[in-house]
């Protein structure tokens, strides 16, 4: 039985997968994609076999305080053209990394509060419920518990990308 060993990309240069994960995690990265567009996020983790990169970008970070609002973001290793350490951002620690991005379960069942009030409160953005659990929206998208933007249902590309849009904007819960 041979170990597969994967290779880190170019664009990671003498980084190893060791040293990221060591040293990186939490850090605020610069990725430019081939597109030339440039993200900017801390490094929540890369991918040891595809070097997919996951980086957690916040509003505000102090470490005094949980972070506001924050999107992770994933890129795929085929789509990189740089990677960029800012060492002048102080690091997220790890616990907080985890501690931010760590969802409770029970707020994804069917019976939670939680789940009741992301209901509610996409109701009350696209005024259109009916008595079952799924939100339908003009007969064209519908939205399922967990009522997130990954059970969103629709035939048309660019409605199902503008309700997963809408639904992003909405306040967070506490």
């Amino acid at each position: 039985m041979s170990t597969q060993i994967s290779i880190p990309p170019p664009y990671f240069g003498n980084l190893t997968y060791i040293k990221i994960y060591n040293e990186l995690l939490g850090t605020l990265v610069t990725v430019k994609l081939s597109t030339g567009k440039t993200l900017e996020g801390y490094l929540y983790n890369v991918d040891p076999v595809t070097f997919t990169i996951i980086l957690l970008q916040a509003e505000n970070f102090d470490t005094d305080s949980p972070l506001s609002g924050y999107k992770v973001l994933v890129v795929m290793s085929h789509a990189v053209a740089e990677f960029k350490v800012n060492d002048e951002v102080e690091a997220i620690p790890r616990h907080l990394l985890d501690s931010i991005v760590a969802k409770k379960v029970e707020d994804y069942s069917i019976d939670s509060e939680k789940m009741r009030q992301r209901k509610e409160r996409l109701i009350s953005l696209f005024t259109s419920a009916t008595n079952d659990s799924t939100i339908h929206i003009m007969d064209c998208a519908h939205i399922a518990p967990p009522y997130v933007d990954s059970s969103v249902e629709c035939e048309n590309e660019i409605v199902l990308k503008r309700v997963k849009d809408m639904m992003t904007q909405l306040p967070a819960l506490e």
